[in-house]
């Protein structure tokens, strides 16, 4: 697959930090984490699959294992995810690949009355404090009839990336609808999707989706359900955590300096395509006013002509960090809505996260300028 470069620019005069003895190395921040990221291009493609929800987990050898939700490109991208969907394993020395085809873990059971008949999709995966793995997901229980509020939420757990991943409880159902009116997800018509779940130190488990209550200017927000077990049982939060007017999805949970943080695609913003960062000191009570976290893929590469079709056009979705070993964020997985050129499905496309300091002329500090080619 040919890439086109990306071009780097650096104002001359410019010193870094890291060239003065005893100064300590930058870290990311959520202050800085929009302009730490450094795109390195598509890492994951199948010329006959659309690749979209990344899980990228490192082992304790230092490989890099990435879950990630497919389909075949004959199914078409807007039908396909929630019929034909599985989740299949990649495996790589390095975020950057090469990634080798390992295994399907899941597929849709096919069985009529399952709750995951079809389109096992959004797939996640968290390494828990007794150091086992576990895997989130959604399905739903036709694939056409009903869909999307017969979504639901799944999860498996292993002790190894390699698995075996078995079912949690009887049959993988962790999350469905709340039952309870009061509950603001109640009435979904989404059902309960995007699933991301944080371990806290105090040994409970906040589990985040997405719903959509049912009526006129309606818009997707994110809520929590909290359990004791990472099995659940689940008890749902009565209000939405956040209070966006257009569209947010996507969310992705994680620890950074302290506080709990939530980064979402942005799909109707100023920014439409790139992706957001709600936080929170407690994972429940979050700033209402998000940060800016990343762009559209066509914001750090040129656009390529005539692109096979795939989803809305540039955007980068499904946003997911891959941590080293002391919990520090290395890399974003994002997949891209648009097929890499010269290929027919879309793909994931990698950032590496690399927070630097300057010294500037006049002696204050600031942001490296990094410009993609245009």
């Amino acid at each position: 697959m040919r890439m086109r470069p990306l071009c780097f620019f650096i104002a001359v005069g410019v010193v870094t930090l890291s060239a003065h003895a005893g100064l300590p190395a930058p870290t990311v921040t959520l202050a800085n984490f929009h302009d730490s990221l450094v795109p390195k291009g598509f890492v994951l493609s199948e010329n006959d699959w659309h690749i979209w929800c990344n899980a990228p987990v490192l082992d304790d050898q230092g490989r890099v294992h990435l879950f990630v939700s497919r389909w075949p490109v004959k199914d078409s991208f807007a039908l396909g995810w929630h019929t034909s969907c599985e989740i299949a394993h990649y495996q790589a020395g390095r975020p950057e690949g090469p990634y080798n085809y390992v295994g399907t873990v899941l597929k849709g059971s096919g069985v009529d009355g399952s709750w995951r008949m079809a389109g096992t999709h959004n797939v996640t995966v968290v390494r828990l404090p007794d150091h086992r793995y576990a895997m989130l997901f959604i399905a739903n229980t036709n694939g056409t009839v009903g869909f999307p509020a017969n979504q639901k939420i799944g999860m498996m757990l292993a002790s190894s990336l390699a698995g075996p991943w078995k079912f949690a409880g009887q049959d993988g159902l962790v999350l469905d609808v709340p039952a309870d009116p009061d509950v603001w997800s109640h009435d979904s018509t989404v059902g309960v999707n995007n699933p991301t779940l944080l371990p806290l130190p105090d040994g409970r488990f906040l589990l985040y989706y997405k719903a959509m209550k049912a009526g006129p200017g309606k818009v997707r927000r994110m809520g929590v359900a909290i359990a004791d077990r990472v099995e659940g049982p689940y008890r749902f939060e009565k209000e939405p955590l956040t209070a966006n007017e257009g569209t947010i999805e996507d969310g992705f949970a994680f620890f950074l300096n302290g506080e709990v943080c939530l980064l979402v695609t942005d799909c109707h913003g100023a920014g439409s395509g790139g992706g957001l960062i709600y936080h929170s000191p407690d994972g429940i009570h979050f700033d209402r006013k998000p940060i800016r976290a990343y762009e559209a893929v066509d914001h750090y590469l040129k656009r390529w002509p005539n692109p096979a079709r795939g989803w809305s056009p540039w955007v980068l979705q499904r946003p997911a960090l891959l941590f080293n070993q002391d919990g520090t964020p290395t890399h974003l997985y994002a997949p891209c809505g648009t097929p890499p050129e010269g290929r027919l499905g879309t793909a994931t496309f990698l950032f590496e996260i690399k927070p630097s300091a300057v010294v500037t002329p006049g002696g204050g500090t600031g942001s490296l300028f990094r410009q993609s080619e245009k």
